[in-house]
């Protein structure tokens, strides 16, 4: 598999001339697109464009224009060079330990498709290819033609996050002390020290605690009032 940059110039005369494809992805709002390019003059010859659900990634829609190219050009004796300024599709690709099945996918055609070449190309930089899959990309988020592909795991990663931590909130509010200091869950701790962690919580040297523990007999310190961390604190 090859997966490197370099420049474009013309072939030298008599050479066969390869094509020049350039990919690029775009989100704009809840719209994801992701197009591909070929240029043989200062125009583009052909194009296609996809526009995707919200929940299709950039990254998945990079991927999903290269796959494009590389089914469309896998038969084709003809050498392809295509063009990206995603280097993390490129390390993706590269990659012998990836398990996105798209990554796999362009994987698999390479291997059997030696006319194909990968390369970098730095955005933003004038490169007339690489711009107009830039505008095309825009285009595309918003005028392509609708393509099904199933969501990231990044996406069911983050849906499994809310549900989860809804459920943990429904729990959390029903809880004694800490939700009164922390109403709102959290996925990392507090920088709490532990005398803060024992007040919050009331599991600490409190008569309160020990009545509960089965430790002492009355919840209610030596002054007479009821044993609770803000008795403590305070008087």
């Amino acid at each position: 598999m090859r997966c490197t940059v370099r420049s474009v110039t013309a072939p030298p005369d008599g050479k066969q001339r390869s094509f020049n494809i350039y990919t690029d992805d775009s989100k704009i709002d809840d719209r994801t697109g992701c197009v591909f390019c070929v240029r043989e003059t200062i125009i583009s010859t052909s194009q296609w464009m996809a526009q995707l659900k919200p929940r299709n990634s950039v990254f998945q829609a990079e991927l999903i224009a290269i796959k494009e190219v590389c089914t469309r050009d896998s038969q084709s004796n003809q050498p392809i060079k295509i063009w990206t300024d995603s280097e993390s599709s490129l390390h993706s690709i590269s990659s012998l330990k990836t398990n996105g099945p798209l990554a796999q996918d362009i994987q698999s055609i390479l291997l059997n498709s030696p006319n194909i070449q990968l390369g970098w190309i730095k955005a933003h930089v004038g490169h007339a290819g690489n711009e107009a899959a830039d505008l095309l990309g825009k285009k595309a988020a918003l005028e392509g033609i609708p393509t099904q592909y199933a969501e990231p795991r990044s996406f069911l990663k983050k849906k499994l996050h809310a549900i989860s931590t809804q459920l943990w909130q429904n729990e959390w509010d029903t809880g004694r002390n800490v939700p009164l200091i922390l109403p709102k869950v959290k996925t990392f701790p507090a920088p709490w020290q532990r005398p803060e962690i024992m007040f919050a919580t009331g599991h600490g040297p409190f008569s309160t605690y020990f009545k509960r523990s089965g430790l002492r007999t009355t919840d209610c310190c030596g002054c007479g009032e009821l044993g609770i961390p803000l008795n403590f604190a305070t008087s």
